[in-house]
């Protein structure tokens, strides 16, 4: 082992192939000290504040936005539960990220690609929270405080630990990428669950980016109506965990798949906050639809499917067994003897 100034420890021994498949056991890798410490702590923060959306929307609500509004709209509360969703499926990407410190993966492809979904997806939340203070006008400095206190372990913690491993390199980004598109283009093993994560991958995409793009729009396109700007404020914060987060969690899960590695821990962690995500949103979409006529709501019955399919996705990653190793012949006692 080898000890370099940065305080990262580091293995001659560790290669990005063979350790993007060993993603359930211990290997010589990259450690970084307290690395493991810093994730569990980032997941518990996720979990606390998406508790906190959970159970006070309407106090969130009066602590987010200027002019005191004496009865909230009940957009307020559905936004507020869809984003608790958000940031379990964010803890959940905590954990795992835990997990992979532990095992010395941190400067494989499938953590780099978790944490760039984190550091993008936090980047957006922060941004939007600027402009909404600064030029939109309708956010208070206690909004910014709050949101920034979960979005900015979010977005630092990923950066420090991109920067140590190099994922912020062109080159390092290059072969993660190619080593991803390679395993999709030759996969060892094809699964239902594997093409549904890669058909949700492109979806999350798409409906991510036009929730931040047009979120007034998308707004009426799902609810039937937007509120004004407060609203649009928190279903962008939800449009960027779907542009970068859900997309790297399921683009995660799809590679996981086709190299037949979908058994094994951090696929297992990332599909929990998936199901406890797709709980949330199928429940604030599915009432809509069957208590609702969903005339000009187009978009509602796609969001609504797209998140079965979530929680149908979800459910075959957990349920995925080790794949079966080849049979290895062994002669009989006395077999081949005259």
């Amino acid at each position: 082992m080898a000890q370099v100034s940065t305080g990262v420890t580091t293995s001659s021994f560790a290669g990005s192939g063979p350790a993007a498949d060993q993603d359930d056991r211990t290997i010589a890798g990259l450690h970084i000290p307290g690395s493991s410490t810093l994730y569990t702590l980032l997941s518990l923060l996720q979990l606390v504040a998406g508790i906190a959306a959970l159970i006070a929307p309407y106090r969130l609500t009066d602590i987010f936005f200027k002019h005191h509004i004496i009865a909230p709209d009940l957009l307020y509360e559905e936004l507020w539960r869809l984003l608790a969703g958000v940031l379990f499926a964010g803890a959940a990407t905590a954990y795992a990220l835990k997990v992979t410190s532990d095992r010395q993966l941190l400067a494989e492809p499938l953590t780099q690609r978790l944490q760039l979904g984190f550091v993008w997806f936090a980047l957006v939340a922060l941004v939007l929270h600027l402009v909404y203070l600064l030029f939109i006008k309708t956010l208070t400095w206690w909004g910014l405080l709050l949101g920034a206190a979960v979005v900015a372990p979010t977005l630092l913690l990923p950066v420090v630990h991109l920067s140590l491993s190099g994922g912020f390199g062109l080159a390092a980004t290059i072969h993660g990428f190619r080593t991803g598109l390679g395993n999709l283009v030759h996969p060892r093993s094809f699964s239902v669950a594997g093409f549904l994560y890669t058909l949700l991958t492109v979806a999350f995409t798409v409906v991510g980016f036009l929730i931040v793009i047009l979120p007034k729009r998308t707004l009426d396109w799902t609810y039937g109506y937007h509120a004004g700007k407060n609203p649009s404020f928190l279903w962008q914060w939800v449009g960027a965990a779907f542009f970068f987060l859900f997309s790297a969690i399921t683009y995660t899960l799809t590679e996981r798949s086709v190299v037949g590695r979908l058994h094994t821990t951090v696929p297992k962690v990332l599909n929990v906050g998936l199901l406890v995500a797709s709980l949330f949103f199928i429940l604030d979409f599915g009432t809509l639809i069957f208590n609702s006529p969903i005339a000009g709501r187009w978009l509602l019955p796609v969001l609504f499917g797209h998140w079965v399919l979530v929680l149908l996705a979800s459910i075959l990653g957990l349920s995925a067994s080790p794949p079966a190793t080849a049979y290895e012949y062994e002669p009989l006692l006395g077999e081949g003897q005259v």
